[in-house]
């Protein structure tokens, strides 16, 4: 007596695989969601499957625990940020005016994802290993970038030289890192496009050398 042959398991289809990459997404969204408005502590699984519209055991097809999607937030959003670098760095500009474009678009982007930028300053603590190394190594060269745009303007005569390139970092990158901040209930509304643009020139006017 022969053994039946078992059919092939079929191929994750095309529209299988979009699926899942929505649902992927949906998951990340729901999850940002919910640890912003709660924190990462008080943040359920089941919290986030009930965004989602999931049972909690099908959460775990796309994530392995809280703490991989905490990473992902994270990953995803220095993702997003080294994309930046690069489509601003192809433009070819001199040194201050890349570094105006680059400031301008990271403001336009912490503005857009306030919840994200908000994680990432509260919450990136509560990973481990190699994760949180990962995150850390991916925080030290977006400001490496930002001192090395500031000490190439430096070098042109666009920037003054009265303060080293490592303060005058650590100065921008306070300023950048807070205009998340900026939109309010109260007062006049503002589109983050103007935001970004008087980010901009405020930075510029404190940065650029006198003649």
């Amino acid at each position: 007596m022969t053994t039946p042959e078992r059919a092939p398991k079929a191929k994750a289809g095309k529209g299988q695989a979009v699926e899942r990459r929505n649902r992927d997404k949906d998951v990340i969204s729901s999850a940002t969601s919910v640890m912003s408005e709660r924190g990462y502590s008080a943040t359920s699984i089941q919290e986030i499957a009930d965004r989602v519209g999931v049972l909690k055991g099908s959460l775990y097809h796309y994530f392995s625990s809280k703490e991989e999607l905490l990473f992902r937030i994270l990953s995803e959003s220095h993702r997003e940020s080294e994309k930046i670098t690069q489509d601003v760095a192809a433009l070819g500009l001199e040194p201050l005016e890349e570094l105006s474009e680059f400031l301008r678009r990271e403001c336009i982007w912490f503005l857009t994802n306030v919840n994200r930028a908000n994680i990432y300053f509260t919450e990136s603590g509560h990973l481990t290993g190699d994760r949180l190394k990962q995150i850390q190594r991916s925080g030290r060269e977006f400001t490496q970038h930002l001192q090395d745009l500031i000490s190439a303007a430096q070098e042109k005569g666009q920037i003054s030289i009265d303060l080293d390139p490592v303060l005058l970092t650590r100065y921008v990158l306070g300023s950048v890192n807070n205009v998340r901040a900026w939109p309010t209930r109260s007062g006049p509304s503002f589109s983050k496009e103007e935001m970004a643009d008087a980010f901009v020139r405020l930075t510029r006017n404190a940065l650029q050398a006198t003649s």
